[in-house]
């Protein structure tokens, strides 16, 4: 071989490594390669700096029960209570007629209440230990727009003795529990669950890991937001994200990726309600 075809062919061989390279490294970075461990202890050190957990489980009459696990660290005086924001979250719009009409999810919220669980050594995942419930009240703000509005809740936490502040410095464990109805809907002929995902405000001091699991019903797929409505099984707007096998969990990071506002997921075969038509709002 002579010379020249000799650079070209090495300089072929050595450009194509740089793109394997380039695909591995690129693959590994726009996916999370493993799960988050699964938790059995609550005591500070067996804990990331702040993760939230969220269980949904759907209930034949059409309505979910959702519970949260917020666990998230206090470097200096909290003061103010968790707040924890949700209301009407668009899907998407029909793209075919026209300029159509935008889709929504308009949850009605029941059955909200909280409580704090110990960073003691002998609290586990499988009996945690209770510290105690947080006070809830719900603040309506003053949005004359159902599709606007949205409500307020605050956790408030009962101080110890000798404390000035709702939340000391160190380890927080907080279980949040609440019903979701009007969240089955028929949306441009899709019939699926639809979760808006809204979570209460931790320290916000540090990177966040979200997991959603499904006890029955699946698999999960992205909602859009500010384009047509199609759902992505892929999740695709996640940088950092991963989907066990059968797609009833996703776990996403909240510091690389922007938020998905809605989740939806096919029903488990035992409804005994039907879906509603998502309600529509037309375009300005």
């Amino acid at each position: 071989m002579s010379k020249p075809i000799s650079i070209i062919v090495a300089g072929a061989i050595g450009f194509a490594a740089i793109v394997i390279i380039l695909v591995i490294v690129f693959q590994g970075s726009a996916r999370i390669p493993d799960m988050p461990p699964d938790r059995s202890r609550y005591p500070e050190q067996a804990l990331t700096p702040e993760e939230i957990t969220v269980n949904v489980t759907p209930r034949s009459d059409g309505s979910l029960q959702v519970s949260q696990r917020l666990i998230f660290d206090v470097t200096d005086e909290m003061k103010k209570p968790l707040s924890w924001y949700i209301g009407g979250e668009q899907i998407g719009w029909n793209t075919g007629v026209g300029d159509g009409p935008r889709y929504y999810v308009l949850p009605q919220v029941g059955e909200v209440s909280a409580q704090e669980l110990s960073t003691a050594e002998d609290s586990t995942k499988e009996n945690p230990a209770e510290v105690g419930d947080l006070t809830v009240t719900r603040e309506n703000r003053s949005i004359d727009d159902p599709f606007s509005d949205s409500a307020v809740y605050d956790f408030t936490r009962e101080k110890q003795a000798g404390e000035d502040s709702q939340w000391t410095p160190g380890r927080h464990v907080v279980d949040i529990t609440y019903v979701l109805d009007d969240v089955y809907l028929n949306v441009d002929g899709h019939e699926l669950f639809v979760l808006p995902l809204r979570f209460p405000s931790g320290s916000n001091e540090a990177p966040s890991m979200r997991t959603v699991s499904l006890e029955a019903g699946g698999p999960i797929q992205c909602l859009p937001d500010h384009t047509e409505f199609d759902p992505d099984a892929e999740c695709t707007g996640l940088d950092k994200h991963r989907f066990t096998d059968d797609g009833t969990r996703l776990t996403w990071s909240e510091e690389t990726s922007p938020s998905i506002e809605a989740i939806g997921f096919a029903a488990p075969e035992n409804m005994q309600a039907e879906p509603i038509d998502a309600p529509e709002r037309e375009r300005s």
